[in-house]
């Protein structure tokens, strides 16, 4: 693996300022939520940076499921980010649009979005996102989790899973020193460019893994509601219709049946 140098990659961002290089973490999100925490209870800036371990051993995706994270196998980072919380209901899939594009410009994959956050090639789960916020005054501190498997998984990946190694081109070398700073550098030109909505609403549906009239069940807290899938709306939420009616749900796990 090419050795990440953490002062070099900073340099050259515009919108990240920092970059933490950790050799294990519990959990990237988790030390961005102290961190958060931290700022509010002191009154300190909100840094943006970036945290990324070479290993997790409870990282956390959707749900509070496992994110598969051995060592020095994929990208697990959490960028520290600040917003208003009027910009903050397209961020899911802005986020899911940033590390599509990174997969194929990069490695030339066909990667594709799934409502609200996950990231599919040849429909197997090859990136995750997890967001999480804390408010404070008119501005909002956002932990932005993300897993990318680079390595080759092996007979220890969890069913359904994929990594680039798996994905790409034989004749095209995957390092994970090389895959981690081009991605970092991809992500700090996305959360500068500022895209409008309408841009990002399209674009993601332009990625969308979905077909309309796909039947679709999305498990909320409050209960199940299956269908089949209609789109987004304006807001990014998923349509879902069953018979006359039709339901717009804000966050859930969406499983294709």
């Amino acid at each position: 693996m090419t050795p990440i140098d953490t002062r070099a990659l900073a340099s050259r961002l515009q919108t990240i300022e920092s970059v933490a290089l950790i050799s294990k973490a519990t959990s990237t999100n988790l030390l961005g939520r102290r961190i958060a925490e931290e700022c509010i209870e002191n009154e300190l800036p909100f840094p943006s940076a970036v945290v990324i371990a070479r290993e997790q051993t409870e990282g956390k995706g959707r749900i509070s499921r496992a994110w598969f994270s051995p060592k020095d196998k994929g990208i697990y980072a959490t960028i520290l980010h600040s917003r208003s919380a009027e910009n903050l209901a397209l961020l899911p899939l802005e986020v899911g649009i940033m590390v599509a594009s990174f997969l194929r410009e990069t490695y030339g994959l066909d990667a594709r979005v799934k409502w609200p956050n996950d990231v599919l090639v040849g429909g197997k789960k090859i990136a995750g996102i997890l967001i999480e916020a804390k408010s404070h005054e008119e501005s909002v501190s956002l932990m932005i989790g993300i897993g990318i498997n680079v390595e080759a998984l092996g007979a220890e990946a969890p069913e359904g899973a994929t990594s680039i190694a798996d994905e790409a081109d034989p004749n095209q070398a995957v390092d994970l020193g090389s895959a981690t700073e081009a991605f970092i550098e991809h992500l700090d030109a996305g959360l500068g460019r500022k895209p409008d909505s309408e841009t990002i609403l399209s674009e993601w549906r332009g990625l969308s893994t979905h077909q309309k009239g796909d039947r679709i069940s999305v498990y909320l807290p409050s209960g199940e509601v299956s269908g089949t899938w209609d789109g987004i709306d304006e807001q990014g939420r998923a349509v879902v219709r069953h018979g006359d009616q039709v339901t717009h749900v804000a966050a859930g796990d969406l499983i294709v049946l």
